[in-house]
């Protein structure tokens, strides 16, 4: 029998750690949320969505519960009603999308959700926005767009490559699969033990 290759015995110990022992593919959709900050990568990434969404006309949604679709500028006229408008967004719902399979690891952030939270009412979100983060535009946003470095300007860094759950020191898991988590520590145990799964396809 023609032996394994490190790779693929790299790849079979993270299906065995996972629980994923016996089967072929992984996969696992989850989602974080994240504080959007201005002056920061998220500041910048609904900055830079909203610029696009205007040249481009990306549709957006309302809420999960709306079925139907809204340029920029519609979505802002409803918002403006309430006294808010795109950018009073201040958290951010993060979809990421993994697969893997004894050949490859692919990862994806599939759903961008801004919401707006008042800080005295932790419970009351308003809805700002959902956009697809698989649009092809905002795809290409998240890929071809960023920031640079204050340290290096001549560092670039994608937002894609700035959004990886990994990388948000303040991103806590809200849901994974169907499971919706709602206390503090069985989050950051989920999420610890979806970094090591990344970790171990990444390193």
């Amino acid at each position: 029998m023609r032996s394994l290759t490190a790779f693929s015995i790299l790849l079979l110990s993270v299906f065995v750690a996972s629980g994923a022992a016996g089967q072929s593919r992984w996969q696992q959709t989850v989602q974080a949320i994240t504080p959007v900050v201005q002056g920061e990568i998220t500041g910048a990434l609904l900055d830079s969505l909203v610029q696009v969404a205007n040249r481009k006309d990306v549709p957006f949604r309302r809420s999960p519960d709306d079925d139907n679709t809204h340029s920029v500028m519609e979505l802002s006229d409803l918002l403006l009603d309430e006294g808010l408008d795109v950018t009073s967004a201040n958290q951010v719902f993060i979809t990421y999308k993994y697969e893997a399979d004894p050949r490859s690891f692919n990862s994806e952030i599939t759903e961008l959700y801004f919401i707006y939270r008042p800080e005295e009412y932790e419970d009351t979100d308003t809805p700002i926005a959902i956009v697809d983060a698989t649009h092809p535009v905002v795809r290409n946003m998240l890929v071809s767009n960023g920031t640079r470095l204050e340290s290096n300007e001549a560092v670039f860094e994608p937002f894609w490559d700035q959004l990886r759950l990994h990388q948000l020191e303040q991103g806590t898991i809200v849901k994974v699969g169907s499971k919706i988590l709602r206390d503090e520590a069985d989050a950051e145990r989920e999420k610890q033990r979806i970094l090591k799964i990344i970790q171990r396809f990444l390193y």
